[in-house]
């Protein structure tokens, strides 16, 4: 089992909206991917409720059923549509994957 962490800083007003707006549609788009990708066994996203600039402003914590089903999804169409969207509203990006 795979595990995919991917945690994001939004900029402040992008695409027209606001922070806190760009937060919710990244994270609807996001938790649309689930049931779409083979392999993706579970999706969860959430928004950071501690108030400090250290802190990540959205959390994505995803499990996968091999490496193999990871690779599918970061090439898989309904990620890289999502991928677009978080290129224009996100500031910076951070991942890990790692073996459950």
């Amino acid at each position: 089992m795979i595990k995919h962490i991917v945690l994001w800083k939004f900029h402040e007003t992008a695409a027209g909206k606001s922070k806190a707006e760009n937060m919710v549609e990244a994270k609807n788009r996001l938790l649309a991917m689930e049931g779409k990708i083979p392999g993706l066994l579970s999706i969860e996203c959430g928004e950071n409720i501690t108030q400090n600039e250290i802190y990540w402003d959205l959390a994505l914590y995803c499990t996968f059923d091999s490496e193999h089903s990871l690779r599918i999804y970061e090439t898989h169409a309904a990620h890289e549509e999502v991928k677009r969207y978080l290129a224009t509203v996100r500031d910076q990006r951070v991942a890990c994957d790692y073996v459950m």
